[in-house]
């Protein structure tokens, strides 16, 4: 059971609200990347929240600056993920001690954050204990400007796929033991989750990796018969997303299909993954310009059974997310179960034309 099972299991409720406040007041509940509920009707409310532990999330060794402004971050893109205005937050502190120095550079990295984006501290808790590793704890609140809201359920057949900024960087500084900004101080895309808000069909945060978090946007998309979708990833498309520091760590030790495949699974983009209609792509261009960020129309939605040669699938989680070369003739399914990743290769002998334009 991975922690998204979990969450459907044995958190996911589908009954009414236990406080009546809330009757009728739901716009998405838990499995999202954030609540969203609505006290008033031109001023819906958005939470979220996001722990850190201290060997699992991050390093012992990051600089206290860089995760005062990454425990922000992480919760703040959850909201740009679903079209938010971030409001305020709450912190919670669990630390095996309280150093003045550390305290002061970590609260400066978080306050940068909070200014940037008018995100107001609100409170919290902070306690101290024995164990030797710390954590952190962030509720993010938000609101929307009228009841549009993005979810990662809206995806529908026929949408292209579209990816903010470049994606490899975290996992090869991971990997090869490298610095990396990114990592360290993401930037969550806040202002492209407001441009998309009114077009977009579907959204999510690249926070554990294009080809898992694909995934999830199926699945929540298309339930019960997710067995009939996959997203076509295009490889021509998914190499101008490459980390430019991912290129040259990497210079002379893989090849562009070893790039794209670890690319995939990179978490902790912070980027934003959504679906459009295909008549959104002049549209979604002039915002990249206007924001001065990359956005790259990398896939789309493909009914499975117009593809003969994709009929390998033995369940519904099988064989959602498809690699395909235009110039190289191959395609490769990308299966995740869990956290292990299988991977199948198979040429393709049919022609192919391609939609992108």
């Amino acid at each position: 059971m991975d922690e998204f099972q979990c969450i459907e299991k044995f958190f996911k409720k589908n009954g009414f609200p236990v406080n009546q406040l809330l009757f009728n007041r739901f716009f998405v509940g838990v499995g999202d990347d954030a609540s969203v509920f609505k006290l008033d009707k031109n001023f819906p409310l958005v939470v979220t929240t996001d722990m850190l532990v201290e060997g699992v999330h991050f390093s012992s060794e990051i600089d206290p600056f860089s995760l005062g402004k990454k425990v922000l971050a992480v919760n703040l893109s959850d909201l740009a993920a679903m079209g938010a205005y971030p409001l305020g937050f709450t912190l919670g502190l669990g630390l095996n001690a309280l150093n003045s120095s550390w305290l002061l550079a970590f609260s400066r990295g978080l306050f940068e954050v909070s200014r940037n984006y008018k995100c107001e501290l609100l409170g919290g808790d902070t306690i101290t204990h024995k164990s030797s590793c710390n954590f952190f704890s962030v509720t993010a609140l938000g609101y929307l400007e009228g009841e549009r809201v993005l979810k990662r359920n809206g995806m529908q057949l026929g949408d292209d796929i579209w990816v903010s900024g470049d994606l490899g960087e975290p996992i090869t500084a991971l990997q090869l033991q490298k610095e990396s900004k990114k990592l360290l101080q993401p930037v969550p895309k806040v202002a492209l989750g407001l441009k998309i808000r009114e077009f977009a069909t579907s959204s999510i945060d690249l926070s554990d990796g294009l080809s898992s978090d694909l995934r999830h946007m199926i699945l929540a998309s298309f339930s019960g018969n997710s067995d009939k979708i996959f997203v076509e990833l295009y490889f021509e498309e998914m190499l101008k997303c490459l980390s430019q520091n991912m290129v040259d760590w990497f210079a002379g030790k893989k090849d562009n299909l070893d790039l794209v495949m670890l690319a995939l699974q990179s978490g902790d983009e912070y980027e934003l993954c959504f679906s459009a209609p295909v008549d959104a792509r002049t549209k979604i261009r002039d915002i990249g310009k206007n924001l001065n960020l990359p956005l790259t129309l990398i896939g789309s939605v493909r009914e499975r059974s117009s593809e003969k040669n994709f009929h390998l699938a033995n369940n519904r989680n099988d064989g959602l997310v498809w690699l395909k070369s235009l110039t190289n003739n191959f395609a490769i399914c990308i299966c995740t179960t869990f956290n292990n990743y299988c991977v199948w290769i198979f040429m393709l002998s049919y022609t192919y034309s391609s939609s992108i334009c």
